[in-house]
């Protein structure tokens, strides 16, 4: 576990040297980079096209055979290349290909399973909306595969009910998205989220099609099963784009900033989702308050989107700054972490200008 992402380490065809791979319920394979399946030579079969947060986008596919943290294996799977994904994960790792997995963020473990423990004290049972028949069929790991009785289900990416602001929704387990609840822009359209915060952020997301300006607010309640967030935040998609997010019957995404706080077991056989807080229940809430992003152009790490009057802006960041340090550890995902922090904490960022180093100190602030 680091800060608000799960993964493993995972090795494609035997080949060295293992790959950080993120643990994702949201998505319903197997995924490495694109320019990782090239350079690891893996055998391209076909391509075609999925459905993301916004946008679809057109993928390869390759076959090879996948080592998940030394212990599970499988001698052939499906694995998509993708153009994208966040620092430092080279792979997805799907949630959806185990009978039983869990994480335990306490302990800092991830469980992967073909029964439920026997201990479940303290834990709440949610209802799965499963088997939807999304995305395709499942391709399962090991002895799973030749299960008879899970054949015929489609899709084991957990979906709950839950409560948004008064009204009922349906909402993606997903762990591959380091926010807190991203709603779809379709359902921000039909209920007219866009304009009825009067405090926002405006901001943007990547995802593995495209990028997409979003709105960031601050919402009355989030419940899901006895669990009540007050306040929490929220990423609003552009109903600008309800054309691209596809045919869904979710409202939107719970992502790692909420699921952090719980440690929680998923039986997609018995469509049961296992809640249970955990130490960080009443951590504050982190999203950007510095306006500004952090990523990788051309293989350097620049500010990639920087809004103006923000933290960033007035400190003295500018749009395309080579950042060369930052003053704090575990390189850029250290400082993405670092500038979602606790308003008027300072975050000193190295960048180069004109070939000499510069060391700005951007003081964060609370804006919705």
């Amino acid at each position: 576990m680091t800060r608000n992402m799960a993964w493993s380490w995972v090795h494609l065809d035997n080949k060295t040297p293992a790959l950080p791979f993120m643990i994702d319920t949201g998505s319903g394979s197997f995924a490495v980079l694109e320019s990782k399946a090239r350079e690891l030579a893996l055998q391209k079969y076909g391509k075609s096209s999925v459905q993301a947060a916004v946008g679809r986008v057109a993928i390869n596919w390759y076959g090879a055979s996948v080592t998940l943290g030394g212990a599970v294996r499988e001698t052939w799977l499906p694995v998509a290349g993708l153009s994208y994904l966040p620092q430092p994960m080279q792979g997805l790792i799907p949630l959806a290909r185990f009978r039983v997995m869990g994480m335990d963020f306490d302990a800092g473990q991830v469980l992967i399973a073909t029964r439920m423990p026997k201990d479940m004290s303290g834990y709440e049972a949610l209802s799965l909306d499963a088997g939807r028949g999304v995305d395709g069929s499942l391709d399962r790991m090991g002895a799973y595969t030749n299960d008879d009785n899970n054949k015929l289900i489609k899709d084991h990416r957990p979906v709950i009910d839950a409560e948004f602001n008064g009204e009922r929704v349906k909402l993606m387990v997903d762990t591959g998205s380091d926010g807190g609840l991203f709603l779809f822009p379709d359902y921000v359209k039909r209920k007219g989220l866009w304009d009825s915060f009067k405090l926002h952020h405006q901001g943007s997301i990547r995802t593995v099609a495209q990028s997409a300006d979003v709105r960031v607010v601050r919402a009355e309640r989030l419940k899901f099963g006895k669990l009540v967030f007050a306040n929490p935040i929220v990423t609003l998609g552009n109903p600008a784009d309800s054309d691209r997010d596809g045919s869904r019957t979710e409202a939107g995404l719970i992502g790692m900033e909420f699921l952090r706080r719980l440690n929680f077991i998923s039986d997609p056989q018995r469509r049961k989702l296992w809640i249970r807080p955990n130490k960080a229940i009443a951590d504050g809430y982190r999203y950007d308050r510095a306006g500004a992003e952090v990523g990788f152009v051309d293989g350097f790490a620049r500010v990639v989107d920087l809004s103006s009057g923000s933290p960033a802006d007035r400190a003295g960041l500018k749009l395309g700054d080579k950042v060369t340090g930052w003053r704090g550890k575990d390189g850029l995902p250290g400082l993405s972490w670092a500038l979602k922090g606790a308003p008027g904490s300072t975050v000193e960022i190295q960048v180069e200008r004109d070939g000499r180093p510069a060391m700005i100190a951007v003081t964060l602030e609370e804006n919705i």
